[in-house]
Parts: structure tokens; C-alpha cells; sequence
């Protein structure tokens, strides 16, 4: 009991220096957007760039990035359906059922719970993950909602974004051997240490700005519901038949991944969302964008806080 208490401990008290701090105005809210992207940028980058170049890479890695693609793309074709009940009908329902603030939320929760040392078996789905959210959710909702076609210029983005970049270096450098030469040469060594350092960074910042961040609009209460439940209804019922029917048939059973498993399914959508649907819809849209982000945040953090009791 004593340590499933000092792991939610820290989570509580982080998210609740954040909501002070906004609550004090101690931060202006362009000085924590600014925050945002460096700390995703070069914090979040370094700390997915030393786990994946320390990662033992199985083959059923390979598979389990195939098979998140799908599962998510499964994820979108069945809301593209839902979204043809009327009682439910809502433009952002088919872009709001798939993909995860992998990054932002999922991984500081799993690593506060279960520690650095079982990340690696989180970040192994986020492979499928970023090429899922970049050529399939992204694309759709520029030509669906957007009105533009499919380029190769959209294409070529996906390899520029920093978190790609990082994963792709750490399991470039892991597969040819380098990450045990980077530990061994002076100049290398010195250079990984400073990653390292600035991935220890990512962590208790981004749970800091989470806290900033949670605030409800109640206009969008009842819509932001519904499609929170939606979309958990999708990700939960697909995801588990495809884990029952497909991944579990690939990797031996293991209790860290199963609850790497389920992170992955109630970590909010991306935080992305609100500018893209900024971009393509209208304001309330964006506004209702926002606020699911905000309570799809808080319904994960609870969720979060009730697992580390069963951990």
C-alpha cells in the first residue's frame, strides 16, 4: 500500500502545482504554450531517444507497430459508421475514437506508475502509433473536413516531426550497435548524459502543464460526454478484441504490457485535435475540441489514480 501511495502521490501533487499555478496566474498561458513545445520538442524527444536506443527490439515489435496501425484504423472505420445514427451524429465523432496523447499524457502516467525501467513496454506502441496519427487521422481529417487532397507533402511531414525523428535515431543507432559504443566513448557519453538529462525533465513538466491546462467549459459539457464515451466505447471494445484475437497470439503474456495495453486505450485524444479541427471547422467545434481534450484528461488521470490500487 505504501508504494502504490508514493506513485500517485507525486501525480496529485504535480497536477495540483500546475492548477495553482494557473489559478495564481503565476504563469501567463503563452509562457506555458511555449513550454509545451519545448518540453515536447527536446524534453519528450530525448526521453523517447534514450528508450528506444537502450530497447532489447524483438520481432514481434515489428508486429506489434503493424498491428497498431490497423487496430487504429479499425477504430476509425467503425466511428465512420457510428457517425451515421443520428442520436450520436457528430462531425468530430470519426477523429476523436483513434489515436492518443501517447507523448504528452500516456507516458508520464505509465512511468509514474510502473517506473523507467517498464516504459519500454509503452513505448513500443508508439511507433505504430505516430504513423497511424500522421498518414491515416491527420490526412482524413484535411480531405473530410478540409477539402483537400492527399499529398506526398504529408507524407514527408510525419518523418520531420521531433518524437519520429527521435524514435527512429534510438532504434537506428540500437540495431547498428552504436548504444553501447555511446556509453564507452568520452565525447559520446557526454552528449548521451545530456539527453538524459534533459529527459528526466520531461516528466514532472509535462504533468506540471496538465495541471495548468485542466480547466472545464461547461457549455460543452453534455457533447463533450458523449463523445468521450464514444469514443471509449470504440477503443475499448475494438482494442480488446484485437489484443484477444491477434496481439495476444504474438507476445507471451505479461502483466506490465497489459497495463501498458489499457494506458494506450484511456489516454486522451491527441492534443493536437483543437488546432486541426481549428483549422478545418468552426470555433465552437475547436472550443468543443478543447474540452474534450480537458475532461478526456481528468476521466484519464482518475483512471490512472484507481489502477495504481490494483498494480
Amino acid at each position: 500500500m505504501n508504494d502504490i501511495i508514493s506513485r500517485i502521490i507525486p501525480i496529485v501533487l504535480l497536477i495540483s502545482i500546475g492548477s495553482f499555478m494557473r489559478y495564481k496566474k503565476a504563469l501567463k498561458e503563452e509562457t506555458v504554450y511555449e513550454m509545451k513545445k519545448f518540453v515536447v520538442n527536446y524534453c519528450l524527444s530525448a526521453f523517447l531517444f534514450i528508450t528506444f536506443v537502450n530497447i532489447v527490439l524483438k520481432k514481434e515489435h515489428y508486429y506489434i507497430t503493424i498491428i497498431t496501425i490497423i487496430m487504429q484504423c479499425a477504430f476509425f472505420g467503425i466511428s465512420l459508421l457510428l457517425n451515421k445514427i443520428k442520436s450520436i451524429h457528430h462531425p468530430l465523432l470519426p477523429y476523436v475514437t483513434s489515436g492518443t496523447a501517447f507523448g504528452f499524457i500516456g507516458i508520464p502516467l505509465f512511468n509514474a506508475i510502473f517506473g523507467a525501467e517498464n516504459i519500454d513496454k509503452f513505448s513500443i506502441l508508439a511507433i505504430g502509433h505516430e504513423f497511424y496519427l500522421w498518414l491515416v487521422l491527420y490526412a482524413q481529417m484535411s480531405i473530410r473536413l478540409g477539402k483537400n487532397e492527399f499529398s506526398i507533402k504529408s507524407v514527408l511531414a510525419l518523418f520531420k516531426t521531433p518524437t519520429v525523428i527521435s524514435i527512429t535515431l534510438g532504434i537506428l543507432l540500437n540495431i547498428l550497435g552504436f548504444n553501447t559504443i555511446i556509453k564507452t566513448n568520452g565525447v559520446l557519453k557526454g552528449i548521451y548524459t545530456t539527453i538524459e538529462y534533459l529527459s528526466t525533465l520531461s516528466i514532472p513538466l509535462i504533468i506540471i502543464i496538465i495541471g495548468y491546462g485542466l480547466k472545464i467549459n461547461e457549455k460543452y459539457m453534455k457533447e463533450s460526454t458523449k463523445l468521450l464515451l464514444a469514443r471509449m466505447a470504440v477503443m475499448l471494445i475494438i482494442g480488446y478484441a484485437f489484443k484477444y484475437f491477434i496481439i495476444d497470439n504474438i507476445i507471451q503474456p505479461d502483466a506490465i504490457f497489459d497495463y501498458a495495453f489499457l494506458t494506450f486505450l484511456i489516454t486522451a485524444p491527441p492534443l493536437s485535435l483543437p488546432l486541426l479541427v481549428s483549422m478545418y471547422s468552426t470555433k465552437e467545434n475547436e472550443e468543443l475540441a478543447n474540452n474534450l481534450i480537458v475532461l478526456s484528461t481528468i476521466v484519464t488521470i482518475a483512471l490512472f489514480v484507481v489502477l495504481g490500487f490494483f498494480v
